[in-house]
């Protein structure tokens, strides 16, 4: 059995600098999606932060020095505001990698498309959140959402852009979640992001698997991203630890859904009765992608989670932890963002695994995983508090 290792290399000191960095230009979108945090509205903010003060937020983000932190412009819906295409071109003209998350709309052209690869973004994501338009549109909540998205992914790779699809994990779609898999390999994307929802803004409680179903969903994504597709977890950081259990030859629990998960693709190296779950050699995940570069480029990175390595931008210029841990810890117009990350009691909070309550604070993963800091806050109040959807048991 090979010995597990939750250190993680410090080469990218989270305690310093953000790894990621989330930024909502404006929360106006043509859709009406189930679990959407922001609850978007049809109409741009008025308080939007206006072009100048954009750019100055890329100059904060130099601030914090090389290497810069990956920068995601996201909404809402970004391709709502005209001045989009300047503010990504002028965070690359700066050294910024650059990538956008944008709705499945009509707005996203083959013309706005070629427009994003000529000032340099890195990726696109798209959101799928099922496999056929009756589970995705449902989610939506507006008709002809899977097939624009479709197109778009299409498109995107025409014209040479890398491209990824979001997936948001809940009640509605988790046996639909091979088929998902499915279309993200033969659409070629760089990464497969599955987020597992958190209820916050439009989110409930009820849209949440059970910690039993995250076990096994997680376990399987495990399995998946062993046949070549790259798979990410947000919102669900133990996903670190079953990396380095599975890499161990440490049989986690697994239930009813794993086995049915896992007979509707092909995949390697699956959890069994007479089997310990372990990969070596060539089939070893290495827990988290850490320090790999993908094909266009963005690393990956291991330890992060709300408040410790990312940060959120909101459409007025408040910081949060993240987009689904909704606590203000300043705002890029009074302060500077290094100056919040470094010095606020929230991030400084987060940044620190030690300061962790219940089992996530006894757990020997608490420093690559920590829990979904945004979901305890939701369920309890308290952003300390343990993850109320993770089913092991600290040794």
């Amino acid at each position: 059995m090979k010995k597990m290792n939750p250190a993680h290399d410090n080469a990218f000191d989270l305690s310093k600098r953000p790894f990621i960095i989330f930024w909502e230009l404006t929360r106006a979108c043509k859709l009406a999606c189930k679990h959407c945090r922001a609850k978007a509205q049809r109409e741009r903010h008025p308080n939007e932060l206006s072009l100048e003060e954009a750019k100055r937020v890329i100059e904060q983000i130099k601030d914090f020095g090389r290497p810069f932190p990956l920068v995601v412009i996201t909404g809402g819906d970004p391709l709502l505001r005209e001045d989009v295409f300047e503010i990504v071109k002028y965070g690359v003209d700066n050294g910024l990698r650059m990538a956008m998350a944008f709705s499945g709309t009509d707005l996203a052209t083959p013309e706005v498309l070629d427009s994003l690869k000529d000032v340099g973004i890195s990726r696109i994501a798209i959101s799928i959140d099922g496999s056929n338009e009756k589970i995705h549109d449902g989610f939506r909540g507006v008709k002809g959402t899977f097939s624009e998205s479709m197109k778009i992914l299409k498109n995107a790779r025409k014209a040479g852009i890398s491209t990824q699809i979001n997936t948001t994990v809940t009640k509605f779609n988790l046996h639909d979640l091979a088929n998902v898999a499915k279309l993200a390999m033969d659409n070629k994307v760089t990464l497969w992001d599955v987020f597992f929802v958190v209820p916050t803004g439009r989110a409930k409680a009820e849209y949440m698997p059970s910690s039993q179903e995250f076990e096994d969903v997680l376990n399987w994504l495990y399995d998946v991203s062993k046949s070549g597709l790259n798979v990410k977890s947000s919102a669900a950081t133990h996903l670190r630890r079953i990396e380095l259990q599975r890499d161990a030859g440490i049989k986690p629990k697994v239930s009813e859904l794993y086995f049915e998960l896992l007979d509707q693709i092909e995949v390697s190296g699956g959890v069994s009765d007479g089997d310990s779950g372990g990969g070596g050699g060539e089939s070893r995940v290495v827990a988290g992608g850490h320090g790999r570069s993908l094909a266009d480029g963005i690393r990956r990175m291991t330890g992060i989670t709300d408040g410790r390595g990312m940060l959120f931008i909101s459409h007025v210029g408040e910081v949060y932890p993240s987009g689904f841990l909704p606590l203000v810890a300043g705002n890029v117009r009074k302060e500077s963002l290094k100056e919040i990350y470094n010095s606020s009691e929230i991030f400084k909070d987060l940044k620190n695994p030690n300061k962790l309550k219940g089992k996530c604070g006894k757990c020997e993963f608490r420093k690559i995983c920590g829990g979904s800091r945004a979901r305890a806050y939701a369920l309890t109040g308290d952003y300390l508090q343990q993850e109320p959807r993770c089913i092991y048991i600290p040794r």
